[in-house]
């Protein structure tokens, strides 16, 4: 009785947080994508380059970077509100200089005062000492859908600012708007209990580590497709991110408490979660650039459809249907048949997908047709992968934990977006080969293929939950995915 009331009274201060991490699940998304198709819109009214324009778009995630290394494990220790509070309001002032930004500078400045609230690992600390095992389970499941639905509604956004005649700058104050909801359901929100809180010193060394070497590594990642794989700041960058981190990862070991630590988590079952949320970040650019850019190949190259920018992102809302069904699919797949299952099945069908992708692109509806098998396919590993790292996290370290999803899927998207641009030059009639276009999703076929045959092997058959409050009596149960 007694752990039923304590468990009733933690849930039911809950909903104010679950709605924070919802909202910071949609912001994400829109401030990520809601930029993409003003590319060139921004480079004609600011005079920018295009090396510029990446500096713009990557410096939020040269933010989200350095800021999950340091302020996500500043909340498992000092609570995650507090934290969260002070990045929300960074946030605020880069929206506003983002929007009112004259210049090359200011603006990279805003998305890099933006990119530093990374508010979703601080959302999950601040319901993970609340929340039981079933509702971490729903929770990741509904948060997972709502983003895949959101990622073609932002990019469909940006398109329509500027269809509206819009200034482009409007993006800024629509996420300003955004953060300003979140603030006010920050303040709602209960602080995450001292109980619940990492009772270590904070690892700067560690922290400051971890952002300089996948800092370093985006860098020369970002800057290799313009500068040259060979230029002195490519390889300087890749010096650095090497040596720092074989540096952090010594420190790492002989830490009595590391930045990542998985002590009394399974550690299975959270790398295989890291694996599904990878996964998605090396072959979603075959739906996000590739399509596209095989949409718009002029008709008279024999193989593309000449349609618009606007016309060849529209195909991307066929992901809202299919994230809906694959939502669930998931829910019961994990409930009545693990996630390994569910893994393997969704896995080995994406194959299926990316190789129709590679060898059956006659007809426009066809890409419509991929794209919904995609989105309930591949996002259903990423939902699972989502769902497993989240039951896997101790309440002391789930900041920490679900802030690797971010530079996991960051360092992954930016190796994928270096090669596929590397890779997506014009052949000498002024085309993209077709030849490239169906590699590009070959080799994502096979990609998926050796994920599927690691999860057959290595992915649990049960969700563990050792740190849901409603297992605090009896650390040893396991929970399957149910209800």
């Amino acid at each position: 009785m007694t752990q039923t009331i304590s468990v009733e009274s933690r849930t039911g201060r809950s909903i104010p947080i679950i709605a924070l991490l919802m909202l910071s699940g949609i912001t994400l998304d829109i401030q990520y994508g809601i930029l993409a198709p003003l590319i060139g819109v921004i480079a004609k009214e600011s005079g920018l380059t295009g090396s510029e324009i990446g500096w713009v778009l990557n410096a939020l995630m040269m933010g989200s970077v350095i800021s999950v290394s340091l302020t996500a494990r500043m909340g498992d220790i000092f609570g995650h509100r507090k934290v969260l509070i002070a990045l929300i309001f960074l946030a605020l002032v880069g929206c506003a200089l983002g929007a009112t930004a004259n210049g090359f500078w200011p603006l990279v400045a805003g998305r890099f005062l933006m990119g530093l609230a990374v508010t979703i690992p601080l959302s999950w600390g601040l319901l993970r000492p609340r929340a039981t095992a079933r509702q971490i389970r729903l929770v990741s499941l509904v948060l997972s859908t709502v983003m895949a639905v959101l990622v073609p509604l932002a990019l469909i956004a940006g398109g329509l600012i500027v269809g509206l005649g819009l200034p482009w700058e409007t993006v800024f104050w629509v996420t300003f708007a955004l953060y300003g909801a979140m603030l006010i359901l920050a303040l709602k929100s209960p602080e995450t209990p001292a109980a619940a809180r990492a009772v270590v010193q904070l690892d700067w060394f560690g922290a400051l580590g971890l952002g300089v070497w996948v800092t370093a590594l985006l860098v020369g990642i970002a800057e290799g497709p313009g500068q040259g794989w060979t230029s002195p700041l490519v390889l300087g960058a890749f010096v650095v991110s090497a040596v720092t981190l074989a540096a952090w990862t010594i420190q790492q070991r002989r830490a009595q408490e590391p930045l990542v630590s998985f002590r009394n988590m399974d550690i299975r079952q959270t790398l295989i979660g890291y694996s599904g949320i990878l996964l998605i970040s090396l072959v979603g650019q075959g739906i996000f650039i590739v399509l596209p850019a095989w949409l718009q190949t002029p008709a008279s190259s024999g193989y593309g459809h000449g349609l618009s920018a606007l016309d060849s992102s529209l195909v991307l809302l066929a992901m809202i249907p299919g994230a809906a069904l694959g939502y669930l699919w998931t829910r019961w797949g994990l409930r009545h048949l693990g996630p390994k299952t569910v893994l393997v099945i969704s896995g080995s069908a994406a194959v299926l997908v990316f190789l129709g992708l590679a060898l059956a692109q006659g007809q426009v509806w066809l890409s419509w047709l991929w794209v919904f098998l995609y989105a309930l396919t591949i996002l259903s590993c990423l939902t699972t992968g989502y769902t497993l790292v989240a039951a896997a996290g101790r309440q002391d370290n789930m900041a920490v934990t679900v802030g690797m999803q971010n530079i996991i899927q960051f360092v992954g998207a930016m190796i994928a977006v270096a090669i596929i641009l590397n890779a997506l030059v014009p052949g000498a009639d002024g085309f993209i080969p077709q030849t490239t276009f169906a590699g590009i999703y070959i080799a994502s076929a096979v990609i998926i293929a050796v994920f599927v045959i690691v999860w057959a092997v290595l992915a649990p058959k049960r969700i563990t939950d050792l740190h849901a409050v409603d297992t605090e009596t009896d650390p040893t149960k396991v929970h399957v995915a149910s209800h």
